[in-house]
């Protein structure tokens, strides 16, 4: 797979309310999980933060793989308009 197919693959994911639709749901329930543990839970407190930044981290490497493809998109159509104007040029 090329870095622009998972740039348009990693769009169509965030883009898929069913997707989005589980993120929330995971959120949620990992948020109210934490919210109703005893206060000296540490270990599980612990736990439920680190899913929770798992699941951040999941959605921000999407939306990396996004940028970068918008990054190869703008260089090759910079590239293309450098060699359009050798090509006028010459």
């Amino acid at each position: 797979m090329t870095p622009f197919e998972r740039a348009e693959r990693a769009k169509q994911l965030l883009a898929d309310e069913v997707l989005q639709d589980a993120f929330g749901d995971i959120r949620s329930r990992l948020i109210a999980q934490l919210e109703s543990l005893p206060i000296n839970d540490h270990e599980t407190q612990h736990e439920i933060t680190l899913m929770l930044q798992l699941l951040r981290r999941v959605r921000e490497q999407l939306e990396r793989v996004v940028q970068d493809g918008k990054v190869i998109e703008h260089r090759n159509r910079q590239q293309n308009w450098i060699e359009k104007m050798r090509e006028r040029i010459a």
